[in-house]
């Protein structure tokens, strides 16, 4: 719905205020799905070790790994772009540059817990990892709120 008005002052609405709401929107849906894979294998992987014997476990928890591995990517990419976005319009980005700066350090160290994640052998390295990788989701995530109400 386009809003008519005498002057540009004076309407609900303008085009260019869609593509900011969009790059946000997929910021915000981008650390959802991250924050939601994380969580799910944080309450399915103990669940699957309780219920099936070991090799079992390996095997369903390698092929779910795999699929959520893509849309965790997919997730990641748009947490990426759109986080590059935001960075250069939003004012509030540009007036506190220290937490961005912070946000891009929590992603960077992700990106490389993921990838080690993949190479680690033993149970008690990967569990520290994906623990680590949880508390920085939520620390980038609470950065970002910051950054909104500032």
């Amino acid at each position: 719905m386009i809003a008519t008005a005498e002057t540009r002052e004076q309407r609900l609405y303008w085009p260019g205020m869609w593509t900011w709401t969009l790059v946000r929107f997929v910021h915000v849906t981008g650390a959802a799905v991250w924050l939601g894979i994380q969580v799910t294998l944080l309450v399915l992987v103990p669940a699957l070790r309780r219920q099936l014997p070991p090799d079992q476990v390996r095997e369903v928890v390698r092929r779910s790994g795999r699929s959520l591995a893509i849309v965790g990517g997919g997730a990641l990419l748009m947490i990426a772009a759109s986080g590059i976005a935001l960075a250069r319009h939003e004012s509030s980005a540009k007036a506190h540059p220290g937490v961005v700066g912070l946000k891009e350090a929590i992603f960077v160290a992700m990106i490389v817990l993921l990838g080690g994640h993949a190479y680690v052998r033993g149970r008690n390295a990967r569990l520290a990892a994906s623990a680590l990788m949880l508390v920085l989701t939520l620390a980038a995530i609470l950065a970002g709120a910051w950054l909104t109400q500032s």
